[in-house]
């Protein structure tokens, strides 16, 4: 699972700050970025809370929050059922009030574990103990 919530980590820096790759990432923005947001709750909400505490289980909380607050704005809910179009959409608007340096703050902080769950895995796959 480390494999894919690093994945999702990085698709969301993809999707959130400009770079070649967003072009062609925001014809399914709308799925990545729900697919995002459900590891993100999964990090957060299994992972993390269960195995707080333990080096990977505070790192998979913290991520897993930065995960859901920095896919949240990425979520195209217009094409939702209205029953969970209405809440998300009321949420997205509170959210995008949040200024811009802690939104800036919340990416720079999901590229760090990014970058520490890429490297932890590599060394795992490479067999370093």
């Amino acid at each position: 699972m480390g494999i894919v919530v690093a994945v999702c980590m990085w698709l969301t820096l993809l999707m959130s700050v400009p770079n070649p790759l967003r072009g062609k990432l925001e014809k399914r923005q709308g799925m990545l970025a729900l697919l995002v947001f459900i590891a993100g709750i999964w990090n957060f909400a299994f992972y993390g809370s269960f195995h707080l505490g333990e080096f990977w289980g505070n790192a998979a909380f913290i991520s897993g929050f930065f995960m859901m607050f920095s896919s949240f704005p990425l979520l195209q809910a217009d094409t939702w059922p209205s029953p969970l179009k209405s809440p998300i959409q009321t949420l997205q608007r509170y959210r995008h009030a949040i200024h811009n340096v802690i939104n800036n703050l919340a990416l720079f902080a999901l590229a760090i574990y990014a970058a520490l769950y890429t490297y932890a895995l590599v060394l795992l796959n490479l067999g370093a103990n």
